[in-house]
């Protein structure tokens, strides 16, 4: 029993964490296959679990059946003869670093420490490398997968290709990833040191981060070993304050890219330094252990589309306040990454994936928003709500009437009602059906499993 109650808690959400039948642990690839062999049998439903950073209800668990839990399938192993790396679904992103940098190499991994490798690589992944290698799942490889049936097979450029492209953000409508190949980047000085921190304003200072982060998206592709995002936090007792966050993986403190976010007046503090990834991945960690709400859409880089953003936070954010009591309430964020020509194009270069954005991008340079709250208490949960779908729908409305919304949502920030597949496009869909038509005949994936994102019917 303890067992089990102590896996409940390793979901970084309370919102998601379903309390199930019963959880089982494989400890191998053969124990996935003996179990979804015995579940597809006995028609039982069953949800999925990785890292356990989805935050709604449904996302990696399940109430009414099993729950399949990746956590002890954790292993990391570097392959030096082909230079890739092979990483199990239940890694955290933080060990993996550390692996692999006795190695000098590090890979396309999260920004947090604590979010797990399957379901962040499944839905796309966005990393400190992404302008110069794209997303995550563009950097796999090889997927080992379990199917419906019990079969293992491997889904590369060579076997099983249509699978290899599908699962790039095709998330788990097909079988169960039990490994990663992933390409490796070798760090570019001896100490496995890359340059960055976080750099906090006054929200008076919002104009001119605004102009900053779009000017920064646009330039991007000069030099592709930068990373920026910019977020706006509101925390009941002080108020709302921006956090840019900036990162050069090749360690350049001399780079002028960040000129622009560096110049923004009002800075109050810097963490600014050369350091260890895992360093900036602990900066970055989000607490575990409270009711998040996530919503997510994206657009083009206009600063019009950011600043109406921060407006509606400016007025969503205390009214949530005044909905659920300073007490119950973390934190209301906005954050905007950018989705750049360079960071799109490395899709094509290994294999294609289901995103969708290659259209999008070819007008211009995107934005991805991220609007998130923080609470406690499932009353307080049920409250904001709509006050979140007010948030997003606003923005989107805004987007559309300025010709700035892309109509795409990302995987892995995606709330339960946004139906991020169906943002890919037909041609993905089409192909995303094929591939589960094919490798999962049976339906089992959309009929018995009960976590995550379905296909579109």
């Amino acid at each position: 029993m303890t067992n089990y109650v102590d896996r409940i808690k390793s979901y970084f959400s309370i919102s998601a964490a379903l309390e199930p039948w019963c959880i089982v642990l494989p400890l191998s690839t053969q124990d996935v296959s003996a179990i979804i062999q015995i579940l597809t049998a006995h028609e039982c439903p069953f949800g999925i679990l990785s890292g356990g950073h989805g935050v709604f209800p449904g996302a990696n668990s399940v109430r009414n059946g099993v729950t399949i839990d990746l956590g002890n399938m954790n292993t990391t192993k570097y392959h030096p003869e082909n230079k890739t790396a092979s990483i199990q679904p239940g890694c955290r992103w933080k060990p993996v670093f550390e692996t692999l940098a006795k190695h000098g190499v590090a890979v396309t991994g999260g920004r947090d420490s604590d979010v797990g490798a399957g379901g962040f690589i499944l839905g796309g992944g966005n990393s400190f490398w992404s302008a110069s290698h794209g997303w995550a799942c563009d950097n796999v490889v090889n997927f080992e997968v379990v199917l419906a049936d019990g079969r293992i097979i491997n889904a590369n450029a060579e076997e099983h290709a249509d699978l290899w492209a599908a699962l790039k953000g095709g998330s788990g409508n097909f079988g169960v990833v039990t490994r990663f190949d992933m390409k490796t980047i070798e760090y570019s000085n001896p100490q496995h040191l890359i340059y960055g921190g976080s750099l906090i304003y006054s929200p008076n200072s919002t104009k001119a981060a605004i102009t900053a982060f779009v000017n920064f998206v646009d330039n991007q592709s000069t030099d592709l070993a930068n990373h920026a995002f910019t977020v706006w936090s509101y925390f009941p007792s002080i108020g709302t304050i921006i956090m840019s966050f900036v990162a050069n993986v090749l360690n350049d403190d001399s780079t002028s890219a960040f000129d622009g976010i560096m110049g923004v007046p009002g800075m109050a503090s810097s963490t600014v330094r050369s350091a260890n990834v895992t360093s900036f991945t602990d900066e970055i960690l989000t607490p575990k252990g409270y009711r998040n709400i996530w919503k997510t859409s994206a657009y083009k880089n206009d600063a019009r589309v950011i600043q109406y953003a921060v407006d509606k936070l400016n007025d969503i954010a205390p009214r949530i306040k005044a909905a659920v009591s300073a007490d119950n309430l973390l934190a209301v964020v906005g954050s905007f990454q950018p989705l750049t020509q360079a960071m799109i194009s490395q899709a094509s270069a290994n294999g294609g994936n289901m995103l969708g954005l290659e259209e999008r991008v070819k007008q211009g340079n995107g934005v991805l928003f991220n609007a998130a709250v923080v609470l406690i208490g499932a009353e307080s949960e049920k409250a904001t709500q709509p006050l979140m779908s007010e948030w997003l729908d606003s923005v989107d409305e805004f987007a559309k009437g300025e010709d700035l919304d892309w109509d795409w949502h990302y995987l892995n920030y995606a709330s339960r009602d946004q139906d991020p597949i169906a943002s890919y496009g037909q041609e993905s869909i089409e192909r995303i059906r094929a591939a589960a038509a094919k490798y999962d005949p049976q339906g089992v994936f959309q009929k018995l499993r009960m976590s995550g994102f379905k296909i579109p019917t």
